[in-house]
């Protein structure tokens, strides 16, 4: 009676599918499933970014990494990593800071 049905070939063929990409990508650059490239997180960071967001940090009296990344177009954990370096620096303050974000002032605005 019953059992264990066999998978369908168009499952199989799509699996073996699958491999061959996968085995063709390896030397490529990798692709997260939504289908954006996954980049590495070893991210250098230039003197013309710094340059940039010092100047948008100018302009406004409160920051937040959120803010900076999207004028910026850059990713949040960057920013974050940015403000980061720029508080230790002196060049911005943190004013507040829970578990979620920070929040940084200009302290020559």
């Amino acid at each position: 009676m019953g059992g264990v049905s066999k998978k369908p070939i168009s499952n199989i063929e799509k699996r073996l599918k699958r491999q061959q990409e996968e085995q063709q990508q390896k030397g490529k650059k990798k692709i997260s499933k939504t289908g954006s490239e996954v980049i590495s997180k070893n991210i250098q960071i230039s003197d013309e970014m710094i340059k940039k967001i010092q100047e948008e940090i100018k302009r406004e009296k409160l920051i937040t990494p959120y803010e900076l990344a999207t004028k910026t177009n850059i990713t949040l954990s960057v920013a974050k990593r940015i403000l980061k370096d720029l508080n230790a620096q002196g060049v911005i303050k943190e004013v507040f800071r829970n578990r979620r974000t920070a929040v940084y002032i200009n302290p020559q605005a």
